[in-house]
């Protein structure tokens, strides 16, 4: 399991990711975004709780055994691979986003989308992130190119399109952010390194731009952390 993944096993895996037929199933790019927030968080998740949020389903979708567990070695050695990364001082974490065809550089769209998933298994122990404007600078690579495509015009990110040079400045950050993060929260894994599987959390983070805003600011969600626009 200390194995990383071959260039072939990568394909391998995100054969396997495309296979999943839920709307909410993640790709390689928001999974390696989803397990960074997991691993570098103040809490740790167990796998039980946060595979059905991979596939987005409660119901595994693999035709046997086998199947199931050749997506497991393969997530599995991909989790531990970002895990040194984030744990060594003599490695640097580089966020593995999917270059799309005819862009010269990746958007980096669906790794904070997964990232911001993997705030939401434990959103109550992300909380002081909002709360607090210097630690909330912590997330801002990753809050602004969520909502860089969102569908109302006031949650977008930019006023104008970024050149590429400020995305890739942006693409950039969200590795610089999540090790910030992992170390900012070394002394809460120290802590509590676990919580109990009985505990309820909320698996989702897809928040209503209208609902109050999760930081508890009593704001609504697109004029409190949803709102990053940049000119």
């Amino acid at each position: 399991m200390d194995q990383s993944l071959t260039d072939e096993e990568y394909d391998r895996l995100a054969a396997v990711l495309r296979r999943f037929p839920s709307e909410d199933a993640m790709d390689l790019e928001e999974m390696d975004g989803f397990f960074a927030a997991l691993i570098c968080g103040p809490v740790t998740v167990l796998p039980s709780e946060y595979l059905s949020e991979i596939w987005g389903t409660g119901e595994a979708p693999f035709t046997d055994t086998a199947d199931l567990e050749e997506f497991l070695n393969l997530a599995m050695r991909h989790w531990n691979f970002i895990a040194r990364e984030l744990h060594s001082p003599d490695l640097t974490f580089v966020p593995l986003l999917g270059a799309e065809e005819a862009r010269e550089l990746p958007r980096g769209n669906r790794w904070a989308r997964g990232f911001l998933r993997g705030v939401g298994m434990c959103r109550d122990e992300w909380q002081e992130i909002f709360e607090d404007d210097d630690k909330f600078a912590m997330l801002l690579a990753v809050m602004a190119l969520v909502h860089e495509n969102d569908s109302d015009p006031e949650m977008r990110t930019w006023k104008t399109l970024p050149s590429p040079k400020i995305r890739e400045h942006v693409c950039v950050g969200l590795g610089v952010s999540t090790q910030r993060l992992h170390d900012y929260f070394r002394s809460h894994r120290l802590r509590e390194p676990r919580r109990g599987t009985g505990t309820a959390r909320q698996t989702k983070i897809k928040i209503g731009r209208n609902e109050p805003c999760y930081c508890g600011s009593g704001k609504k969600y697109k004029h409190c952390c949803g709102n990053v626009t940049i000119n």
